[in-house]
């Protein structure tokens, strides 16, 4: 069993659950990480004679999955065995009577013409340190490290090997006991003093079947009993749907990669822990220009409440300070993607299958999530000085394809924004409405969304934003609120 090295060198997808602490990592393998807790969960395949490690197969590929309105919400890793497909899908749920925290679900199942032998596999190290389990325990309901529940399994394995020394373990599955020598209702442990313990849990996997396991993400060490229920991805999708639906929403952009990572992006930064135990979690403890930059993102998408709660105190009380910091931060971390607008399209290249991008905060880090919305958000509208101007810089973009834009309830410094582009014979029709702020919140975040300069636009008494569209009609101008035109005339 192979066990890679982290670090911000490793690509990962962190999965989690808004209004639930905890989170999981998964790596471009499948291997699972739920926090700097110093173990993993690995994976690998004995299909026939044919023993088949993820990362080192020829086969491996990653998707994004629960993608039903392009929102992926669940990361699948597939491998190729002999006869088909061997695929781990993993998600972050919520169960009833299962505690705060969130559930990593983990699914195996086997789509090949055979049954295959699927081995999970508690490992010493995360992507932060080489080692850290001091010790692995098995009992009825699943297994503990260090002391906390690990996993939960609904069948006990086939077969369990405990180790003392992880990296001396030998190649393959554990065989199964001897009939009558199981170990089920007999607990057992393993310790090691220099926290390199591990274990091997070993079950067949017929055609056609999937094996499922429980990951409790709820730091800490306290035990949390086991759900009777778990939601599946369909209901976590649908609950996420319902959870962003008054929230940014973009439609028919020329690279169509872009609408889900959007969607994902945004999903990211609602489920992102920054309690003062977040820094036991994937993403670590943000600094001031991180949050500041996370919470401009959620105040563009449309979460002002949430961008409260991320901000820090000092910067909620100064949006307009706080907008600059979080442009300072986003430059500063998407140097290598170049200038706008070049930089939104760099990104959308160099996105992993789960829409992260590996940075200074690790293998997917929530600062270049927030900067991509921030990118993405400056290449649909600019502003300056009161004025909107609506996709700037598209006119080369548009002209081959011309394809039909929406936009939904983008927040800028003016107000929340909602536009769609048409074309009739070869003429573009706009469609706009512009809901100036109503609210002391609403107002705030339409600061934090803006570019950070010192103006009055935003609020019910200030001065009507003028509206342009100069990449399609360079002298179209208008400060009407809602309406349509159909420019170049």
């Amino acid at each position: 069993m192979r066990r890679q090295g982290g670090g911000t060198g490793t690509r990962w997808t962190v999965l989690a659950l808004a209004g639930a602490s905890g989170a999981m990592a998964v790596d471009g393998s499948g291997r699972i990480v739920t926090g700097r807790r110093g173990w993993s969960l690995d994976w690998e395949i004995l299909a026939g004679e044919n023993r088949c490690v993820p990362g080192a197969a020829p086969g491996l590929r990653q998707r994004a999955a629960g993608a039903e309105d392009a929102a992926p919400v669940a990361l699948e890793t597939l491998v190729r065995a002999t006869g088909g497909d061997v695929s781990q899908l993993a998600y972050a749920a919520r169960a009833a009577g299962a505690g705060p925290g969130a559930l990593g679900v983990l699914e195996v199942r086997n789509r090949t013409s055979a049954p295959v032998a699927v081995t999970l596999a508690l490992r010493p190290g995360d992507f932060w340190r080489p080692d850290g389990l001091w010790s692995v325990e098995i009992d009825d309901a699943g297994a503990l490290a260090n002391g906390a529940r690990a996993l939960w399994w609904p069948r006990p394995p086939a077969g369990v090997r405990l180790l003392a020394d992880a990296a001396a373990a030998p190649d393959g599955p554990p065989e199964p006991p001897p009939a009558g020598t199981g170990w089920a209702g007999r607990p057992q442990r393993v310790r090691s003093r220099a926290g390199r313990s591990g274990a091997d849990f070993t079950w067949p996997v017929t055609h056609g079947t999937a094996l499922r396991v429980l990951v409790p993400l709820e730091p800490g060490d306290a035990a949390p009993p086991e759900p009777a229920v778990v939601p599946t991805l369909d209901q976590v999708g649908r609950g996420w749907d319902l959870h962003t639906a008054g929230g940014l929403r973009v439609a028919g952009l020329p690279d169509g990669r872009i609408e889900p990572l959007v969607a994902a992006a945004i999903r990211r930064l609602l489920a992102l822990d920054v309690s003062p135990g977040a820094g036991d979690g994937p993403d670590g403890r943000l600094s001031p220009a991180e949050r500041a930059l996370v919470a401009a993102a959620l105040a563009v998408a449309g979460y002002a409440e949430r961008a409260s709660e991320v901000v820090s105190l000092r910067a909620a009380r100064n949006p307009a300070s706080a907008a600059r910091l979080a442009r300072r931060e986003a430059a500063r971390v998407t140097t290598r993607f170049g200038e706008a607008p070049t930089a939104v399209g760099a990104m959308v290249a160099d996105a992993g299958p789960g829409g992260s991008w590996a940075g200074d905060r690790g293998g997917d880090d929530p600062a270049l999530r927030a900067a991509f919305l921030l990118a993405v958000r400056d290449s649909l509208v600019a502003e300056q000085d009161g004025c909107l101007d609506l996709l700037p810089g598209a006119g080369a973009d548009l002209a081959g394809s011309r394809p039909p834009i929406e936009v939904h309830r983008l927040v800028t410094g003016c107000g929340v924004l909602s536009f769609a582009l048409r074309w009739h014979d070869g003429r573009p029709a706009l469609l706009w409405e512009l809901v100036l702020p109503s609210t002391r919140l609403e107002s705030w975040a339409s600061v934090l969304a803006g570019s950070g300069a010192e103006q009055g636009t935003a609020g019910p008494t200030a001065a009507a934003p003028r509206l342009h569209a100069t990449a399609l009609a360079a002298s179209w101008s208008t400060r009407r609120h809602t309406g349509e035109e159909l420019l170049g005339a």
